[in-house]
């Protein structure tokens, strides 16, 4: 009994000796200025709603969270430089599940964001509207199925990137009208809606938050949605599958961090930006801008993008 004694003695002491040890061997988080990597050009939802983030948790932090916009490749040399950077939650990327379809299409491409970044957090889904410049003589979707289908080659559809959801949306369009577009890339909606309000371009699927005030001021026609269901603010509008088009999708932001991150790590910024996106003030900003919220834990929003993603790969195949 003494030596059992004795030992726990030993053990506790130990324990008291190689506590503060331990502690020390986990780095507190954050050390420093965190970067919040943008995939697309500013001005854009996710621009904007990386913003918002980043504001917050900067407040939330007490470290500075910078947005940087490094767009191109349809997104993929943002999504590249997080994954590539150090597993420390110092890096974090906006990531819109776009690029998923666009990593896929990549030529050589051995890049796997499903792989190589970890889901943090759910930001906000964002529904898509095809939208037409006010040239083209159809007002409705089977006009413009058939006008694309009487004019093969002759309409511009501008996209994000191969493999884009509205470079999809453009390939989907084609199949319906049995006719071929030539399509143009941008790195962001901003410079692609320049080119589709001068007419250079003549069509697009873009987020109706975007889209949708241009449209109320006459300066593009809306003519169909892209989602599963018709959005609320928008009953009049068909969806793409209710008039023969088989492509629907949800553009869904979320905040990634590199793979192998550490979990506490991930867990406190999840906490962090659930945290940011129940507050009334931003909920109301995120609702002015036409995003829908959604499920803030990390299996959720893993699951979702494990779903685009496989989706994707089937649409590749088409």
């Amino acid at each position: 009994m003494k030596i059992t004694a004795a030992l726990q003695r030993l053990a506790l002491a130990t324990l008291c000796l190689v506590a503060p040890l331990l502690a020390q061997a986990q780095p507190a988080y954050p050390r420093g200025t965190v970067t919040l990597l943008v995939p697309y050009a500013p001005g854009g939802i996710t621009d904007v709603l990386a913003r918002i983030v980043a504001d917050r948790l900067s407040q939330k932090l007490g470290v500075p969270v910078v947005a940087e916009n490094r767009s191109g490749a349809g997104g993929t040399i943002a999504a590249q430089a997080a994954a590539r950077s150090k597993p420390d939650g110092q890096t974090l990327l906006m990531h819109s599940s776009a690029i998923l379809p666009v990593a896929l299409s990549l030529p050589d491409s051995t890049f796997d964001p499903m792989k190589e970044l970890a889901p943090v957090a759910f930001v906000a889904g964002l529904p898509s509207v095809l939208t037409v410049h006010p040239s083209v003589p159809a007002t409705t979707m089977p006009e413009l199925l058939a006008w694309l289908r009487a004019n093969p080659g002759k309409a511009n559809c501008g996209n994000l990137g191969e493999g884009a959801n509205d470079h999809q949306a453009c390939k989907a369009l084609e199949r319906a009208s049995g006719s071929q577009m030539t399509h143009v890339t941008y790195r962001g909606l901003p410079p692609l809606n320049i080119d589709l309000l001068a007419g250079t371009i003549q069509m697009n699927l873009g987020s109706v938050p975007v889209q949708m005030p241009l449209v109320k001021e006459g300066k593009l026609r809306a003519m169909a949605v892209g989602t599963i269901q018709r959005v609320a603010t928008l009953p009049t509008l068909p969806t793409l599958l209710e008039s023969g088009v088989q492509f629907d999708t949800l553009a869904k932001n979320a905040v990634f961090a590199p793979a192998g991150t550490p979990a506490p790590v991930i867990a406190k910024l999840n906490a962090e930006i659930a945290a940011i996106m129940a507050e009334p003030a931003v909920r109301t900003r995120v609702d002015g801008l036409g995003c829908v919220l959604g499920a803030p834990d990390v299996e959720s929003l893993r699951v979702a993008f494990q779903r685009d993603w496989e989706r994707a790969r089937e649409n590749l195949k088409r």
